[in-house]
């Protein structure tokens, strides 16, 4: 299973929510907002136990880490049930900072949230270090954005996949010998 099935019964340990843009004032983006609701509404339905909300400091503060934890929060998420890194300043460095400390925690599996079109590069990266992930993509996004920006996101992404490939194999490399995997 590569996405989650919304009939699906597993409690997963983590919902890892992916950032996107901080706008001036430290409002969240559209899209930041639409992944941390869709998080906010899988914990509600038991679908994990914590929510690790992820990435670093944009064009304007405080960092998406940040403001996606305070908008949890402001959900209705415990402070206790979140956690937040704010080193990752792409979806590889998020991704190897998030699979860190899921193995800080012992967290062995995870909903990976972000929107439709990053999912399969984003899953990929989780799959490849040995976490258990399957995606959820936060609805909207398309009717959000005008068509010729939706094209540009999903040609990215075949774009980018290749370049992926190579950086989880160039990390592999030293991530073996730094922690012995």
């Amino acid at each position: 299973m590569f996405f989650l099935k919304e009939d699906s019964q597993i409690c997963f340990d983590v919902i890892v929510v992916l950032g996107a843009a901080v706008w001036k004032g430290g409002r969240p983006s559209p899209a930041l907002r639409r992944r941390v609701l869709h998080a906010v509404a899988l914990m509600k339905q038991n679908k994990a136990n914590y929510l690790l909300v992820t990435g670093g400091l944009g064009k304007y503060p405080p960092t998406e880490g940040r403001v996606m934890k305070n908008l949890a929060t402001n959900e209705g998420v415990p402070q206790n049930k979140i956690v937040m890194e704010e080193k990752g300043k792409s979806t590889f460095k998020s991704a190897i900072q998030c699979i860190k400390i899921m193995r800080k925690h012992n967290w062995l599996n995870a909903i990976i949230v972000s929107d439709p079109y990053h999912l399969f590069r984003s899953v990929f990266v989780f799959r490849c270090f040995g976490i258990n992930a399957v995606g959820s993509g936060a609805q909207g996004g398309r009717e959000a954005n005008p068509l010729w920006k939706w094209w540009y996101y999903h040609i990215r992404e075949l774009i980018a996949f290749p370049w992926y490939i190579i950086l989880v194999l160039t990390t592999k490399l030293w991530w073996n010998r730094l922690y012995g995997l």
